[in-house]
């Protein structure tokens, strides 16, 4: 339940994992790593792994989680401590990238700011000497943060860490509204401590918590495996409509005018989305054309059929082109702002270089397509300014999750600008590069978003 309740906040990812002490016992039960074969919101207690306090699994299928090493060294460390929780908070990680305390503002939340430290490594919490660190830091408190990488809470039980998650990530929310403004009021940990004793007995988190859980759901690309391997065209135009789908839950990424294209079995032939909203693009509606854009079958296909067609005609490596208006990345494109490595998500597509046409147009006249397509070159992206951005890869999957990541890099990095500023994540970027998911698990990830609850920004 708990592991279901943070995906409906969108605050854990592939990346993260839970874990609870299994009552009177020296066995762990924890998540498995999250992939395929299991993702957070689809987690059902069979797939769940009991593990001793050596890290060896006795009963499950899977794999440990990245950084599995750091809970069981709390366990051995800590024997109050009986839950810990990794996670991907998106408002408290864009804060600890920016050096910024969180300060004590709101009255149930303000707990957390007392007892919160910040673990700063160069490597991650997967050897037993960096595993011991993290822990030693969690044992003296509530919370600790790894910029860049993830959150961390402990608690005596799934719930009560649960709950320390939850107002971690809403205090960071409070914070960033204020974070630069002369704050007169907050609230002292006297008064803190009051409120929670008196709240003492009720089970109103128990319950919200509850109904915040969905159950075990479905995953909606789940049809795909059931479309036999002589049905290539219908696989392609099933798996185009599920990253339409997945691109709208994104929220940041597309509207209606936007595309993907991906290059069909046939020879000379592509398909293009159409203009209609992207949350309702079915396999059907795929327009078909040559590679020249010409139109073959289907809806009347959108003008910039000619820049896909032109790229497929001359990138034989490229199977699929993801364009997205993006909120975060058309506006930094426009100006000077200089990235740094300062998370994890969406590292590798946002350090990029990033080629730029510099007018504003719809890539439809033969000598602006030439300019692009001479622009993105051998590359993985291209951007057209004041316009969006086209992503193009070997897969469906590595454009969909290229174009998710560097939108959700840029964001984390407007966020951490509103904390104070950015700086670069103390984890080195190849230990992350040696331990990061293929591209097939974080589409599953995106994909199992469509249409599933999620809480609005005012609860989290």
């Amino acid at each position: 339940m708990a592991c279901r309740v943070l995906a409906s906040h969108r605050v854990i990812d592939l990346w993260g994992h839970l874990s609870l002490r299994i009552p009177r016992s020296e066995h762990i039960l924890m998540t498995p790593r999250f992939g395929r074969a299991a993702w957070p919101r689809g987690l059902s207690g069979r797939q769940m792994l009991v593990v001793d306090l050596d890290g060896t699994i006795v009963e499950g299928d899977g794999e440990l989680p990245v950084q599995a090493m750091a809970d069981l060294a709390l366990y051995r460390r800590d024997t109050e401590a009986g839950a810990c929780i990794c996670f991907a908070p998106k408002f408290a990680m864009a804060a600890a990238i920016a050096g910024f305390d969180l300060q004590p503002m709101t009255h149930m939340e303000s707990f957390i700011a007392y007892d919160t430290q910040v673990w700063k490594s160069s490597e991650l919490a997967d050897t037993p000497a960096t595993a011991d660190d993290l822990a030693a830091c969690l044992s003296a408190s509530v919370a600790v943060q790894q910029p860049g990488i993830a959150a961390w809470v402990k608690g005596k039980s799934i719930l009560e860490a649960l709950l320390a998650a939850y107002h971690l990530e809403y205090l960071a929310q409070q914070n960033s509204i204020i974070a630069n403004m002369d704050v007169a009021t907050l609230c002292a940990r006297a008064d803190s401590e009051k409120m929670w004793r008196q709240f003492a007995g009720w089970d109103h988190y128990v319950e919200f918590f509850q109904s915040l859980d969905p159950g075990p759901l479905p995953h909606p690309a789940q049809a795909l495996d059931g479309i036999e391997d002589a049905d290539e065209n219908r696989r392609i135009r099933e798996a185009t409509s599920i990253a339409c789908k997945s691109l709208w839950e994104r929220d940041t990424l597309v509207a209606f005018l936007e595309h993907i294209s991906h290059r069909l079995p046939q020879d000379d032939r592509m398909i293009i989305s159409p203009a209609k909203n992207f949350a309702m693009v079915e396999a059907e509606d795929m327009c078909v054309t040559d590679l020249r854009g010409n139109w073959i079958d289907g809806p009347k296909p959108p003008g910039y059929k000619f820049f896909h067609a032109q790229v497929l005609a001359e990138r034989p490596d490229v199977q699929a082109i993801v364009h997205t208006h993006d909120l975060y990345g058309r506006s930094y494109a426009l100006t000077r702002h200089e990235l740094v490595p300062m998370a994890r998500i969406g590292l590798d597509v946002a350090m990029r270089p990033l080629p730029t046409y510099p007018r504003c147009d719809l890539i439809v006249d033969s000598d602006v397509r030439r300019d692009v397509i001479d622009l993105l070159g051998n590359g993985p992206i291209v951007h057209e300014a004041c316009h969006g951005t086209d992503f193009v890869a070997e897969t469906l999957e590595e454009a969909l999750v290229n174009a998710v990541q560097r939108e959700q890099f840029l964001e984390l990095d407007h966020l951490a600008r509103r904390f104070g500023g950015v700086n670069s994540m103390p984890t080195a970027r190849d230990r992350i590069a040696a331990l990061e998911f293929s591209n097939n698990d974080w589409w599953w990830f995106y994909t199992s978003e469509i249409n599933a609850p999620r809480r609005s920004a005012a609860g989290l």
